[in-house]
């Protein structure tokens, strides 16, 4: 077995921690927790806390930020499947810095493979060599690591200190060293022997395994297996001092002592192995003492004799003679006093044993933190966190909902932040993280409050831009009135104008002719030609001043044109505009009654009406407007052709002017000059003809531009006729704005808030870092994370969680999801289960061990009023120590109350460990059981020294986890020992013989009525 065991500190770790039933919440949280990872894997929860006294400087923060960057790079060599770290976003920093700036955490989740938790730590803290700040790493795995640990431990010191504690009092009741040491060779054959066999059982079968398991076998095995020595050697003795064989000695003993023995072992195997019935994991692994009970008494009944058999009397040495032992007269005494005067021994023993029933108050501790020293970083980590953030963020708990449908939709989001809300508002609770508050604040922007609040700024908007809409249109159809008959008169008269300049133009035209045919002839005098000329110059100045006016003229209708095209351009403007603001209204009326049934008023369904109106007629004038721009463009591309055509007239006319000056002054030198006029001539005859050509092209443009003019003057009425019917639309749509505006208004005063999110956030990528945090890669698994302000260890977490689950319930059943699994998980919640399993496992559980026990009584005493006379011995003295032993708890190791698991294991101990000294003393009663009742009083002298000294070596044994550390063991040691004293002193005793005193008086007195 030495060489064949496991590792039992490997077993403890991997297979000794609590496993709550899979029917549970807690364990239907954990496993929808590990099925919403994406590769489906469990993994161990750590947080790293960065400490500082003061508030962090920037380069303490750089090296903090080096570590994270470490971690990041070396997350595939270290099984690292998420960091949540302060600096990813402001969502983070928020909640992952501590107010006071001190304190910053890190969350890291680590696959578990086939590293310990510790193992992993270890890795992680290589990589945490920080400078500046105290680095530490915790989390409820890590924590229930710790915890192993310190058992192991505590059990180390144990089996020194009950080893060396058993020989001393072998030692001094035998008063031989030789006795002592043969006890502990058989107690340890059958201790390393059973813990091989469970070992191998726990290995390879998965037998039910804790912390405690070795343990209790070690307490156990020493406690009653020296007990049971004890009884042997000293009826052993009793034989060997009568004389006679060794062999019949031996013999002797196991006839007597040894039926004591199995009968003693059988019913603690019996007490122990009903354990295993238990639904609760913890428990069943207690029946592996059974195990341990069943090697001992196979090493009594094999070992021993042999050792009895080579040693025979020489096992007392150095002892001259070999004597039985002695009668007690302190059980002597007790026996004598309670047996004769029942009452008063009753009474005497109800003083003592009331006061301490009464006072237990039957509150438990759930707090696994008390079990473990303050020099484990793990806890030291906790205390940093509860100084700097709000308790219940060591151990986080959770909410995991699974639907069979997706739970990103619209209405699922608005029911999941429903439920966040309502879990926020339990007392007790401090921050609330879900899919829809991924900061644990709420993001006002996705609220319908919100956006309520900016649908009635818009319509306060919208109704502005209508007013000023309305007014520039009613201001745009006085306008266009007025273009319509009086800026389109004077193109006609251009048009007219233009005909008798090109026809003047014609005339000056065959003027020219005639001159530069008359420069050719030289038929003419100079004084004709000066004539002509003269004549010729007056014309021009004439046409010149004509052009001039006509430029003039064009000019100031350009000037126009070009203001009416700016009128026009805003017209245009302000109705595409309005188009916009109407689709705007439109999308903001439609939106905000999808999102909220509710809002779906009279009001709000006229306004949304006469939206669509305005919409309509909008778009129809905007139409128009559309169809008149491009014959407007052509218009004005005639007018400005014709423009520069006129100015082409007038450089022209300037030109002719000075050439008519200048052949005035050659015409005194005619006859040098002729030469020089016909060139002139030429030059003004072509000039001319450039000026008729220039008025024909004007001529031509005039009539486009008239005719253009027309279309628009056409269109201008239609234009103006729209215009009146969009000022009347506007009124109306004026007038809905304001009602609905009003509605909104109070609508937003009275509503609560509800979660509202657009499709496109919905479908966005800054939004599916939330979906990806909190929900599953198929969206059907949602987890929100509940921080409590409370340790969320302590039995104060476990009432706030009693709240939500009550708050969840009660939600859950009003939404969309109301048909998905719902379960709270984390320690809190655990906790909560823990709680519930152990309570009513307690019950069913130790109603078998009573029955079994029960029966094995039955045997041996062959009675039911003794059978229950035990038990109820046994259930005294358990009640009498539990609540003395919570006195002294109190005042010792200041701990009020017991450790969840206390009373059950106490319970345990004192029934299947006591039992054994009940049978001690009926075997020996039922031996003279022909000397009548009086028989107790010598049954109890015989075998009270050995009682008392198996009680002094199993209540010793039990002291030895005294200095284990572990507060639970030391509260199970004292009530253990506290029990051991109840019946060796008190119980059996006193109890037992004043109840048969009493029995055999009320036999007495019915049988002398009878008579």
């Amino acid at each position: 077995m030495i060489i064949t065991m496991p590792n039992l500190d490997i077993l403890v770790r991997e297979k000794g921690q609590i496993q709550m039933p899979s029917y549970v919440q807690s364990a239907i949280a954990e496993r929808l927790q590990t099925e919403m990872q994406a590769d489906g894997k469990e993994n161990y929860q750590f947080i790293a806390v960065f400490h500082s006294k003061e508030k962090m400087t920037d380069e303490q923060k750089n090296e903090i930020d080096e570590l994270i960057q470490v971690y990041r790079e070396k997350q595939d060599e270290l099984g690292i499947t998420n960091i949540l770290a302060y600096n990813e976003s402001e969502e983070t920093e928020k909640q992952l810095v501590s107010k006071d700036g001190t304190t910053i955490l890190m969350q890291i989740a680590v696959e578990k493979d086939m590293r310990t938790v510790e193992e992993v730590a270890q890795q992680l803290r290589k990589l945490a060599d920080t400078k500046t700040v105290d680095t530490y790493f915790t989390g409820t795995d890590i924590v229930l690591d710790d915890f192993a640990k310190s058992s192991q431990e505590g059990i180390k010191k144990t089996e020194i200190i009950a080893v060396v504690f058993i020989l001393i009092v072998l030692v001094l009741v035998f008063r031989s060293p030789i006795v002592p040491l043969i006890s502990l060779i058989t107690v340890g054959v059958s201790y390393i022997v059973s813990l091989g066999i469970v070992a191998q059982l726990v290995e390879h079968l998965d037998y039910p395994f804790s912390n405690f398991t070795q343990v209790f076998i070690v307490v156990v095995l020493f406690g009653i297996g020296t007990d049971y020595n004890i009884l042997l050697y000293n009826r052993f003795k009793e034989e060997v001092s009568k004389g006679g064989h060794i062999l019949k000695a031996i013999t002797e003993t196991y006839h007597t002592a040894g039926k004591t023995v199995i009968y003693s072992g059988m019913a603690v195997f019996i007490g122990f192995m009903a354990l295993y019935l238990a639904d609760f994991k913890l428990y069943q692994a207690t029946s592996a003492v059974a195990i341990g009970v069943a090697v001992l008494l196979l090493v009594l009944i094999t070992l021993n004799p042999f050792f009895m058999a080579v040693l025979g009397y020489k096992m007392f040495w150095p002892a001259q003679q070999v004597k039985g032992h002695q009668e007690n007269k302190l059980w002597k005494v007790l026996s004598k006093f309670s047996l004769y005067r029942p009452l008063s021994a009753l009474a005497i023993i109800a003083v003592i044993c009331i006061p301490f029933i009464i006072s237990n108050s039957g509150e438990l501790n759930y707090n696994d933190l008390v079990e473990i020293n303050d020099k484990y970083e793990s806890k030291q980590a906790i205390n940093v966190i509860e100084e700097h953030f709000p308790a219940g963020f060591s151990a986080p708990t959770y909410l995991m909902i699974q639907s069979e449908e997706s739970l990103a939709t619209q209405k699922a989001l608005q029911d999941l932040d429903k439920l966040t809300e309502a879990i926020s508002k339990v007392k007790g609770v401090s921050e609330v993280y879900s899919v829809t508050r991924p900061a644990g604040e709420k993001i006002k922007e996705l609220y319908v409050q919100d956006q309520v609040n900016t649908l009635t700024e818009g319509l306060g908007s919208a109704e502005e831009g209508v007013t000023q809409i309305h007014e520039g249109l009613s201001e745009a159809d006085k306008e266009v009135g007025k273009v319509d008959g009086s800026k389109f008169d004077s193109i006609q008269q251009l048009i007219d104008g233009t005909k008798e300049m090109e026809q003047g133009v014609g005339q000056l035209n065959n003027a020219l002719s005639q001159l530069s045919q008359g420069f050719k002839n030289g038929a003419e005098g100079a004084e004709e030609i000066s004539n002509g000329l003269s004549a010729l110059k007056e014309n021009i100045q004439t046409l010149r001043q004509g052009a001039t006016i006509l430029q003039n003229s064009y000019g100031e209708l350009e000037n126009g044109f070009s203001s009416f095209s700016d009128f026009f351009a805003t017209i245009s403007s302000a109705v595409e505009q309005m188009y916009n603001s109407y689709s705007a209204i439109e999308q903001s009326l439609k939106a905000a009654m999808a999102k909220n049934p509710e809002l779906n008023g009279e009001e709000l369904t006229q306004a949304l009406h006469i939206a669509e109106q305005g919409k309509a007629q909008t778009e129809v004038l905007l139409g128009q407007l559309k169809s008149i721009t491009p014959k407007y463009n052509e218009v004005l591309k005639s007018f400005q052709a014709a423009n520069a055509s006129m100015a082409q007239i007038t450089g022209g006319l300037e030109k002719m002017e000075q050439g008519v000056a200048q052949l005035q002054s050659g015409a005194s030198t005619l006859a040098n000059g002729l030469q020089s006029g016909a060139e002139g001539t030429a030059t003004i005859l072509d000039n001319t003809n450039r000026l008729q050509s220039g008025l024909k092209a004007v001529n031509e443009g005039q009539l486009q531009l008239q005719q253009g003019l027309a279309t628009l003057q056409d269109k201008m009425g239609e234009l103006q006729s729209g215009l009146s019917q969009s000022t009347e639309g506007l009124s109306q749509i004026k007038e809905g704005l304001v009602e609905a505006q009003d509605y909104l208004t109070e609508l937003t005063s009275t509503s609560d808030e509800v979660f509202y999110i657009p499709q496109e956030v919905l479908d966005g990528e800054e939004f599916k870092e939330s979906l990806d945090m909190y929900m599953s890669e198929d969206r059907k698994i949602a987890k929100i994370n509940i921080i409590l302000d409370v340790n969320p260890y302590s039995q104060e977490a476990m009432s706030i969680i009693e709240k939500i689950d009550e708050q969840v319930k009660g939600t859950v059943k009003g939404l969309s999801f109301s048909d998905a699994q719902v379960a709270l998980g984390g320690k809190s919640a655990q906790n909560v289960d823990l709680r519930n399993v152990s309570s009513g496992d307690f019950a069913r559980t130790i109603s078998i061990m009573l029955a079994g026990i029960a029966i094995v009584l039955l045997i041996i005493t062959k009675s039911f009023w003794q059978t229950l006379l035990i038990m109820a011995s046994l259930i005294i003295a358990y009640f009498t120590a539990l609540g003395a032993s919570e006195i002294i708890s109190e005042y010792t190791i200041n701990q009020s109350m017991f450790g969840w698991n206390v009373p059950f294991f106490s319970f345990i101990m004192i029934i299947t460990l006591g039992v054994d000294y009940s049978i001690f003393l009926m075997m020996r009663y039922l031996e003279n059981i022909d000397q009548g009742y009086e028989a107790i009083i010598d049954a109890e002298k015989q075998i009270g020294g050995v009682v008392i000294s198996a009680a002094l070596i199993l209540g010793g044994t039990f002291a030895a986890l005294l200095p284990s550390g572990i507060v639970s063991l030391i509260q199970i040691a004292v009530i253990v020992v506290v029990g051991l004293v109840m019946l060796s002193l008190v119980m059996l005793p006193s109890f037992m013989p004043a109840v048969m005193g009493l029995t055999h008086k009320a036999k007495t007195i019915a049988t002398r009525k009878k008579e």
